[in-house]
């Protein structure tokens, strides 16, 4: 506010005179030139030589504008400027107190009893500042300088803020920040000053000792996405003493080593059998606390989870509908915690052990309801995808090869588009649970099939119009009403790298949630999301974990399975029944283990388990804005036969007249040439009933247009474009 009191003032003189003196005989008021206009020439006067320099530029090459003479001294002490002070114009500046009361009283009409430095202080803070401010400060209210506007900005780039800064600026700030540590004040660089303070805030997380600004500040600097790179070179340099306990730490504490501390502390109480009571306690107040999270590994709230989980209500369950929606509503999150737990733990196995023998005697309750009712089990995968694709809805299917259960709710659990609604759905699996097996079923065919073309044409026999593509391969040139896209990434890594492929599979739950959202920009109504089977992990497997071969005349035998073409006696394993290519019998075993087979261990599927067998078949539809003006392109049949080297895309907005909501819609049209947009720079303005006529060129390879809304770049529209084989006349003239 002082800095346009001053400019006010500048300007109020040079509205009558070209020339203004201001003289600051003490120095304190030049931080004021700041706030003038560029237009306005600044020169500085130090002596009678650069009085007599001043003159001569303002008279020549300075002619043409406003000119501030800046002198450091009084009024009376100018030689050759005397001519501009006595005639032009003077402002005075040299008692800065004066000057700042006076502003303040012709402001506020009120008097002030700050002292110089105060005043001085409060005006060189007060940028960005209104009249309400200057009247709290001056009336003792607010303190002009507040440490939580500069104490972060200060410890992530002190040197920076440092510069910002004047003496008196920064010896008040200085002050404040020994005061607010309880430290003696010293000489220090700002750098070593910043230090002390983090050190500070960094021992009170340690031993839960810190409270107020210092909290605070702590909390935003751990929440700043732009600043919290510092704050983490500052905490993973910071050394912790030996002897600290992680229970006696604040719970948004920002050190990874006490974090694994912590899980050690666990998994040796686990072992020991001993009560972990403080332990999930203190885990649970750390994990689900949002504050500080980028300071939380994830495995926080999946190591709460799993010690924390009961398998209850699995008394009344007696068909396999009943245990796949207990699975899917209450025993997946387990599945995932532990999935996250065996990515960031596996290389740490003393750790890792007892959390999965603890996950191992919550699985087997599961299994134990799961096979008790095994005579009953009847797959329901079969025609998923053909049954996905009927109706008139415009569907994208997303065929996702080992897709287990727990990752497709992690996946759409995070869609948080209100318009979206979740159905889901579950099936069982065919038996094996294996790629061939279960893709045929998916795609309708009446036997299994190791070839995918096989099963893509079975599916094309039923409707015509199906297109099949790869998940990766999709692109906003994307114009099937029925869509159908497969995606191997999680069987394909799992099987090659095992419990190594563990964090990419992490990584495909964010790239599936995109790819979904992507299909509803291109104006898809239903997408279901399904998969042919999904997997089990063994962690840590010792050879005595392992399932003995069956004996007998087995045709083939896998990691989860086993194959014959005459029964076995075999009264520890589960016995289906059933011609699967040239076997009669399949044999599973009652566990989650893998038999004793060559290969690596880790990933695999192909079982008798809920982790295998239930599997999702998810729907997500979304609810259109019925608000938008409907637009269409009216010349669909015109665009599949174009002869000459124009064509034209029609545009028919619908006959709405009467709705204020619907009255106006921004569309843009655009033309690929396989996947490739050739053009897309074309907006209409469509109005109810309106109808426009776009005419471009058959430009080489465009086959398709795509109309999409300008605003949301949802697609509304789409055609096909195909160039006639007939002559146009224009080509016979």
């Amino acid at each position: 506010m002082i800095g346009i009191w001053f400019k006010e003032d500048i300007e109020r003189i040079l509205a009558e005179h070209r020339y203004v003196v201001v003289t600051d005989a003490n120095g304190e008021g030049g931080f004021l030139l700041k706030y003038l206009p560029e237009d306005i020439r600044q020169i500085p006067i130090s002596n009678e030589y650069s009085e007599i320099e001043a003159k001569y530029l303002a008279e020549s090459e300075y002619a043409e504008s406003p000119i501030l003479f800046y002198a450091k001294k009084k009024a009376a002490q100018l030689t050759f400027l005397q001519e501009y002070v006595q005639t032009g114009g003077l402002l005075v500046l040299d008692d800065m107190e004066v000057y700042i009361k006076q502003k303040l009283f012709d402001a506020t009409d009120k008097n002030t009893h700050l002292t110089k430095d105060q005043l001085l202080l409060a005006a060189k803070l007060s940028e960005g500042k209104n009249k309400n401010w200057w009247q709290s400060v001056a009336d003792g209210i607010t303190e002009p300088l507040r440490l939580e506007d500069w104490l972060l900005d200060f410890l992530h780039a002190p040197a920076v803020t440092r510069q910002k800064m004047d003496e008196t600026v920064w010896n008040v700030f200085r002050s404040e920040v020994y005061r607010l540590i309880d430290k003696p004040q010293m000489e220090q660089s700002a750098e070593a000053l910043a230090q002390e303070v983090v050190n500070v805030i960094l021992q009170s997380l340690a031993d839960n000792s810190i409270e107020g600004l210092l909290l605070e500040v702590y909390y935003q600097w751990a929440d700043s996405t732009e600043k919290i790179d510092t704050l983490r070179k500052y905490a993973d340099s910071y050394a912790l003493p030996t002897d600290i306990n992680p229970l006696k730490a604040h719970p948004n504490h920002p050190f990874a080593a006490l974090d694994r501390q912590l899980i050690l502390m666990l998994s040796n109480a686990m072992k020991m059998h001993q009560n972990t009571t403080e332990l999930t306690k203190f885990l649970k107040q750390r994990a689900q606390d949002r504050k500080a999270k980028a300071f939380k590994p994830q495995w926080l709230q999946s190591v709460w989870l799993l010690c924390t989980f009961k398998v209850e209500g699995l008394g009344p369950i007696s068909t396999y509908q009943d245990i796949a929606t207990y699975y899917r509503q209450h025993f997946a999150a387990l599945d995932t915690a532990m999935r996250r737990i065996y990515t960031d733990w596996l290389n740490d196995p003393a750790t890792l052990r007892p959390l999965q023998e603890h996950y191992t005697i919550l699985n087997n309750e599961l299994l134990t309801c799961w096979f008790e009712i095994k005579d009953n089990y009847i797959s329901t995968q079969k025609d998923i995808v053909t049954n996905a694709l009927s109706g008139d809805k415009r569907t994208a299917v997303i065929v996702c090869d080992g897709l287990r259960l727990e990752i497709a709710e992690a996946v759409v659990k995070d869609i948080t588009d209100k318009n979206v609604k979740i159905d889901r759905k579950t099936a069982l699996s065919v038996l094996p649970s294996v790629t061939e097996n279960g893709m045929s079923a998916l795609y309708g065919c009446s036997e299994p099939t190791m070839n995918a073309q096989t099963r893509f044409n079975t599916l094309k026999s039923i409707y015509d119009d199906v297109v099949i593509m790869p998940l990766n391969m999709l692109n906003d040139g994307v114009i099937a009403q029925r869509l159908v896209l497969n995606y191997g990434d999680i069987d394909e890594v799992g099987e090659k790298k095992q419990m190594g492929a563990l964090k990419d599979i992490t990584n495909y739950e964010p790239e599936l949630r995109e790819k979904i959202a992507h299909l509803f920009r291109l104006g898809y109504i239903k997408i279901v999301l399904t998969t042919d089977h999904g997997f089990v992990l063994t962690g840590i497997l010792d050879e005595a974990d392992k399932e003995p071969r069956p004996e007998g005349n087995v045709q083939k035998i896998e990691e989860r399975y086993v194959l014959t073409e005459e029964p076995l006696n075999a009264a520890n394993l589960i016995e289906k029944a059933g011609r699967y290519f040239n076997s009669n019998y399949q044999y599973y075993a009652k566990t989650d283990k893998p038999f004793k087979t060559t290969g690596r261990y880790g990933y695999s599927h192909g079982g008798f388990t809920p982790q295998e067998c239930i599997i999702p078949a998810y729907e997500l539809n979304i609810e259109t804005n019925n608000m938008a003006l409907g637009v269409m392109i009216s010349n669909k049949k015109e665009l599949k036969s174009v002869t000459g080297n124009y064509f034209t895309v029609k545009l028919l907005a619908e006959g709405c007249e009467s709705d204020l909501f619907r009255n106006e819609r921004k569309v843009k049209l655009l033309l690929y040439a396989g996947n490739k947009m050739v053009s897309g720079n074309q907006i209409y303005s469509m109005k109810p009933s309106e109808t426009i006529h776009a005419e471009f060129e058959m430009t080489l390879g465009i086959d398709k247009v795509v109309l999409v809304d300008k605003e949301t770049s949802v697609q509304i529209d789409s055609c096909s474009i195909i160039k006639s084989a007939s002559r146009d006349l224009d080509d016979l003239l």
